[in-house]
């Protein structure tokens, strides 16, 4: 069975790209995670409890958003699982897709120059996600925007919806 990786940060601009990775997975039965990595490395410089303490209360706020990704999942009739993690995005994205047997990676590019998917991010992620042998599709606002394999990228937003 197919494994399809979505990670997310859960906001409301995410839910359209969660809606296209659930309606991938359904057109392939594949299995589908939802990944969510939290990165508190800003706060290095604050005391150990505090840190654990944001650390924890981070982790929740990604399952509680997740939850509710799994959930729309399950009532369009995909089972998927969800996954929260702590550290370097591209690292925690590296680990999981070689712990999971990942296929296809699903990932949403900030709409209206907002967030952290810039092109170059995006660029970057895709040289991460090739060195695993996936491929990685880029959503954004629902729709598919770019596909990266073998190190190529193809724009295919004229394709599909």
């Amino acid at each position: 069975m197919p494994v399809i990786l979505c990670p997310t940060r859960g906001g409301k601009s995410s839910i359209p790209n969660q809606q296209w990775a659930i309606r991938l997975a359904m057109e392939q039965n594949a299995r589908l995670i939802f990944l969510y990595v939290s990165d508190v490395r800003f706060l290095d410089n604050l005391s150990s409890p505090l840190l654990v303490d944001v650390a924890h209360e981070l982790d929740e706020m990604g399952e509680f958003l997740l939850g509710m990704a799994q959930d729309r999942a399950r009532k369009a009739g995909v089972e998927a699982d969800i996954m929260v993690r702590q550290g370097v995005f591209r690292e925690a994205l590296a680990d999981v897709i070689s712990e999971q047997e990942v296929e296809t990676v699903v990932i949403g590019k900030s709409s209206e120059g907002v967030g952290v998917t810039t092109e170059r991010y995006l660029a970057i992620l895709a040289n991460t996600v090739k060195e695993k042998g996936v491929e990685m599709l880029v959503v954004e606002a629902g729709k598919l925007v770019r596909r990266y394999a073998d190190g190529d990228h193809a724009d295919l937003s004229a394709e599909i919806n």
